[in-house]
């Protein structure tokens, strides 16, 4: 009896917070849907350079994949640089030169690939021709052979000749790297965010429950100085947790990096202080630890799939709404560009200047939160 009377308490409890039914319910089913349609979003569709490719091997890889003719090598790395293009096909002295652009995964091992198909086609094109060609031959010498001799010879299989192994370069990356080389970037954002997210969310909702929010907020102190105040004071501690992440991928880890350390660090910190501003934004709508936890799945959870590990060529337009709706879109975007392609700041301005903005956004929405406790 005393067993159901706690388990009624818990049932009653949990169906008056309607927020945590919604989460519970609707939010796995949500993200599950999400998971499903971008995972289904993904395409094969490549771009190859050529240059001065045999007319066979053009022939046949124009029926498998869209072509970009190239008068030179140095215009068709131009256009890679540009992402115009995902692979460069040349040819010297009857070897394939393969260049990859390398930076983004998801379009390496389609490109490898599609490539790989065309030479195993040609190939085969070559064999079949070649044999008919020497197969008849000798068997019209084998004629001649028995018409002098009076005696009969079999016809000897000739065996297929084979292609030049191809040379596969990267013009980004190390073509050696493993899995977690490639997905490092995308990886260690993801987690700065979700650490820091969880550590400042927790700490400021502490710092409600404690009473020690209530009683600085009846000081005339203004809410932007409160905000900003936790804000800095929060950001000494992520700075560390942000620092050490970096160190153990890049440094003990041996992770690739191509680009600057430091603006890698400075990406990485920009994505923390996002990380921060949100966790301290939504903890102004939770009353408990488990309802902070309950914004993972819906704020936090879905930024992994926008993060550059999954294709999205295909996607719906409101899944391309929601990408760019997401602060990890643009700091992974950010640190696979620095990390794998060796990129500068001119070259990552725009997301920098996003990420910026989110900051900026969630503070402020911050400090109208803080309105509704006094409205000063």
């Amino acid at each position: 009896m005393q067993i159901l009377t706690v388990a009624e308490r818990v049932i009653s409890q949990i169906f008056r917070d309607k927020r945590t039914i919604a989460m519970m319910f609707l939010a796995p089913l949500f993200v599950l849907f999400l998971l499903s349609t971008i995972l289904g979003s993904s395409s094969d569709d490549v771009t190859i350079g050529t240059v001065d490719l045999p007319v066979t091997f053009q022939d046949t890889l124009k029926t498998k994949t869209d072509i970009r003719t190239f008068s030179s090598k140095a215009a068709g790395i131009t256009a890679m640089k540009d992402r115009q293009i995902d692979a460069l096909i040349t040819f010297q002295k009857n070897q394939p030169k393969i260049l990859i652009e390398g930076g983004d995964i998801s379009k390496n091992a389609a490109a490898l690939q599609l490539i790989q198909e065309t030479l195993i086609t040609i190939q085969g094109k070559q064999a079949l021709t070649a044999n008919t060609k020497l197969t008849a031959t000798v068997q019209q010498l084998q004629q001649q052979l028995t018409q002098l001799t009076n005696q009969t010879f079999d016809t000897p299989q000739p065996a297929s000749p084979t292609l030049t192994k191809p040379d596969i370069q990267f013009l980004y990356g190390n073509p050696d790297a493993e899995l977690f080389d490639q997905i490092a970037p995308a990886l260690m954002g993801f987690f700065i965010f979700l650490f820091v997210f969880i550590i400042a969310g927790v700490s400021f909702l502490r710092e409600r429950s404690s009473g020690t929010l209530e009683r600085t907020l009846a000081t005339p102190l203004k809410r932007s100085s409160i905000v900003f105040g936790y804000f800095v004071g929060f950001f000494l501690f992520v700075t560390i947790q942000t620092i050490l992440i970096q160190l153990f991928i890049v440094n003990v880890l041996d992770v690739t990096q191509q680009g600057n350390y430091f603006l890698l660090l400075f990406v990485n910190l920009l994505t923390a202080s996002v990380a921060l501003s949100l966790g301290l934004l939504l903890s102004s709508f939770s009353r408990t630890e488990f309802q902070l936890i309950q914004f993972i799945p819906l704020a936090i959870v879905p930024q992994i799939f926008f993060s550059g590990l999954f294709d999205l060529g295909d996607a719906p337009v409101w899944v391309e709404i929601i990408n760019r709706l997401m602060p990890l879109t643009y700091a992974a975007h950010a640190l696979q560009n620095i990390m794998t392609r060796g990129y500068g700041l001119q070259d990552i301005w725009l997301d920098l200047v996003v990420l910026a903005g989110f900051v900026v956004l969630f503070v402020a929405l911050n400090m109208r939160a803080l309105k509704k406790q006094r409205p000063v």
